[in-house]
């Protein structure tokens, strides 16, 4: 019985390390795919949706997705006449809201949510290669302690990790 137990183990060991982790980082676009241009962001949030913004916000967001892309170094950002795919996001929402309180019911630590929707298209035939109706990216911020890092602060965090999250669509297969 215990040899029985140790070819047990030993196989699921063996199947485990030749399977792998299912980790990948291979790209999701199409082979003819080598360079981007990256529209500015437009700016569509509801006029009467709008409680919190910043000014610049369009290009704060489009800034960082090439400087992202960049870095990755997949495909080069280029403009527009040279480029094989075209990404135009439209921005949808930048919301604040109260994460924590006080017994008082004062605001401690707000959350800001960037919402986009994003649209990668072959810049040649102008066909849609993916969609992504709804994208995020948030952080949070201290309004009223030593931790604080201010609203600000946080909309650039936001923005960086949006930014992260958009180069990651468009290269990375998880």
């Amino acid at each position: 019985m215990k040899n029985l137990r140790q070819v047990g183990v030993w196989l699921l060991v063996t199947a485990m390390v030749l399977s792998g982790c299912g980790y990948t980082r291979k790209t999701v676009l199409p082979r003819n795919i080598k360079t981007i241009y990256v529209e500015t962001v437009k700016n569509k949030i509801d006029v009467e949706k709008i409680y919190a913004y910043q000014p610049g916000l369009e290009m704060d967001i489009t800034n960082a997705v090439i400087r992202r892309l960049q870095q990755e170094g997949i495909v080069k950002v280029v403009s527009k006449e040279h480029a094989d795919a075209i990404l135009k996001t439209d921005l949808l929402s930048f919301v604040q809201q109260g994460l924590r309180f006080t017994n008082l019911q004062s605001v401690q630590e707000y959350q800001l949510f960037i919402e986009v929707r994003l649209r990668l298209v072959d810049a040649k035939t102008g066909d849609l290669i993916w969609e992504e109706p709804t994208f995020t990216g948030d952080n949070e911020y201290y309004v009223s302690s030593v931790n604080s890092i201010g609203e600000q602060k946080a909309a650039v965090d936001a923005i960086d990790r949006l930014a992260l999250n958009i180069v990651d669509r468009i290269v990375q297969d998880w």
